[in-house]
């Protein structure tokens, strides 16, 4: 990796901090770098980078910010048993990403390469394979959700009893299986994005998207739609902007990787399914120890009780979902400083990476904890009321993630994901079982002490010995083998 382009001359009277804008503001302009040179690609990488996070932050930022304006106004349109389910289908929903086999992951992994390569017919063959693959998946998955739409007791599942509720659960459930099964084959689309670094490209779809479905959900509301037919609507605009992204990649952007069906190749199905297939352990790790909290409430207590949990969640997730983005990058940039023997930039960069997420982390969760009641409910219009218990849970799962997050981008720039699926696995099963238990005992806070207690014990406490290992076992380079940048 090369330094990044020359910044504009400064006079040496300058400050170092005006030197450093001049130098990085360069990475936002509009222009593409010539890429015919060593040092032009670099900068155009840095470019594509600086853009990508900018462009991603702000779609979470929009995303957030129209979940924070919908919530107050889905509240006093739905019943609560409505909302429950509504939340409690989205996460059954989620729970079915590893669907995929993990071939999204491995096709962002496989084009990667053939991009650095220059090998388009290697890529166009990789993305028509995976496109056949997950078209084949989500058409058996139609066909099975079809078969056992008529026999599964919807308002049992959901633990629903008002009649409209009960009408309600089958439709629901099978627009959003509906959304969920098209959506499979359209993903690839981000995913070949990424992996030519134009990441901002998807980010600025999701933003139109992001934007037409709250117009959608305000419309919906106006005519009083029921729920099925508010979740047709939401769900229409992601898919058309997936699709319409879809039609700017590739007869825009890079019509060479347009999928052909004779460019299908059984052989490029073994790389995708065997780098996914490992991401597939730990998304459904997470997904269980994670995503299932809603259905244990809805099973335990009521589709009714599910907002009291998940509505005070989404306020403790913003700061630690904001901080990712500045994490995110670390974790090639710790591959590459390994690679180098560069140990004392991979020791100085994990603590400044833990001293910042202490710093978002640590006095945004305190707040929250002492302003949450309040904030709730002036937000849900009185509607939700979060115990002390259940802000103090939230919060300490907040705080965790202090360190969770930087030492997973150590782990994953060392390429020790096995240690992590096994621990993550532990922590899943142990998750579902203490939070069955907590919420039987102490209500709707014992999901999120599963979590807690779950996490500290089979995942923290494993990173900090196997981190501290690794950074003993580090050791640096001689600079006369060091590849030059």
């Amino acid at each position: 990796m090369t330094d990044l382009p020359a910044a504009e001359p400064v006079s040496l009277g300058q400050p170092s901090l005006i030197r450093r804008v001049l130098r990085y503001r360069r990475l936002l302009r509009l222009r593409p770098y010539d890429t015919s040179t060593l040092e032009g690609r670099s900068a155009e990488r840095y470019r594509r980078v600086a853009w990508s996070t900018v462009l991603s932050t702000v779609a979470r930022v929009v995303g957030m910010a129209t979940s924070f304006i919908s919530v107050p106004l889905v509240i006093t349109y739905l019943s609560k048993e409505q909302y429950g389910m509504w939340l409690t289908m989205s996460s059954l929903v989620s729970a079915l990403g590893p669907l995929d086999l993990g071939i999204g992951l491995g096709l962002l992994t496989v084009v990667s390469d053939a991009y650095g390569k220059d090998d388009r017919e290697g890529a166009r063959r990789a993305i028509s394979t995976a496109g056949a693959m997950l078209t084949l998946i989500s058409t058996l998955a139609v066909v099975v959700f079809g078969v056992l739409y008529f026999v599964i007791p919807w308002a049992h599942v959901f633990n629903v009893t008002t009649p409209t509720a009960v009408s309600e659960a089958g439709p629901a459930a099978a627009v959003l299986f509906g959304a969920f099964a098209l959506g499979l084959p359209l993903g690839i689309v981000a995913q070949v994005q990424l992996a030519h670094q134009s990441g901002y490209i998807s980010s600025a779809w999701a933003i139109a998207g992001n934007l037409g479905s709250f117009v959608v959900l305000l419309a919906m509301i106006y005519f009083q739609a029921s729920l099925p037919v508010l979740l047709v609507g939401l769900t229409c605009v992601s898919l058309v902007t997936a699709a319409m992204n879809g039609y700017f990649l590739f007869r825009r952007q890079s019509p060479w990787l347009m999928p052909r069906l004779h460019d299908v190749d059984l052989r490029a199905a073994r790389p995708l399914l065997k780098t996914g297939s490992f991401f597939v352990v730990l998304q459904l790790a997470g997904l269980a120890a994670y995503q299932l909290d809603n259905f244990v409430i809805a099973q335990i207590l009521g589709a009714a009780a599910v907002p009291e949990y998940a509505v005070p969640s989404k306020l403790f997730v913003l700061a630690p979902t904001l901080l990712s983005f500045v994490l995110m990058p670390l974790w090639p940039a710790y591959r590459e400083s390994m690679a180098r023997g560069d140990v004392a930039w991979v020791k100085r960069t994990l603590r400044r990476s833990i001293l910042l997420a202490g710093a978002v982390n640590i006095p945004s969760t305190l707040f929250l904890i002492v302003a949450g009641p309040w904030i709730i409910q002036v937000w849900a219009h009185g509607q939700i009321h979060p115990t002390t218990l259940l802000l103090v849970g939230l919060g300490t799962w907040t705080i965790m993630n202090t360190l969770n997050g930087p030492f997973a981008m150590l782990l994953n720039g060392a390429n020790i994901v096995g240690f992590q699926a096994i621990c993550s696995t532990l922590m899943a099963v142990a998750n579902v079982a203490i939070s069955v238990y907590l919420v039987g005992r102490i209500g709707v806070s014992g999901a999120v002490f599963g979590s807690v207690i779950s996490q500290g014990l089979l995942v923290m406490i494993p990173e900090i010995w196997y981190v501290r290992r690794l950074l003993r076992r580090l050791t640096p380079a001689n600079p006369e083998t060091v590849p030059a940048s």
